[in-house]
């Protein structure tokens, strides 16, 4: 039996963001698409798109040490990023990694949505903590 989920933190340039319950990470750094052709033949492409993932974080309070200027975590970077799944014993890292998409705040759930990070092939690690 597998273990998943359990506590997770979130580091970006060393700064900590914290998480929410669902982060999604692309395992491959590529995009597989297919089609058929006239004569009922099958063929396949394949487009880079560099290690993806997309988190949901909560949007802190300003007075503590994890609230973030949406705006400055967008324009800049890149920033290595790292995920740590304490129960899993699992530890993800993306060297040069750059948010992109637009955040949005859930007001009623404090939920900042929106914001996908992508690193190229040779910048992504996933391993035992």
């Amino acid at each position: 039996m597998a273990d998943f989920g359990g506590e997770m933190t979130f580091t970006y340039g060393g700064a900590p963001l914290v998480l929410r319950a669902k982060f999604d990470s692309e395992l491959v750094p590529f995009e597989a698409d297919g089609g058929a052709n006239q004569d009922g033949s099958v063929y396949r492409t394949l487009k880079p798109t560099g290690y993806m993932f997309e988190p949901l974080f909560e949007d802190t309070a300003i007075s503590t040490p994890t609230n973030m200027d949406w705006e400055a975590i967008i324009r800049g970077g890149p920033y290595n990023c790292t995920l740590v799944e304490t129960q899993t014993g699992r530890l993800y890292t993306w060297t040069a990694a750059q948010f992109e998409g637009t955040p949005r705040l859930d007001h009623q759930t404090g939920e900042v949505s929106g914001i996908k990070m992508r690193r190229g092939i040779d910048n992504f690690k996933r391993r035992a903590a």
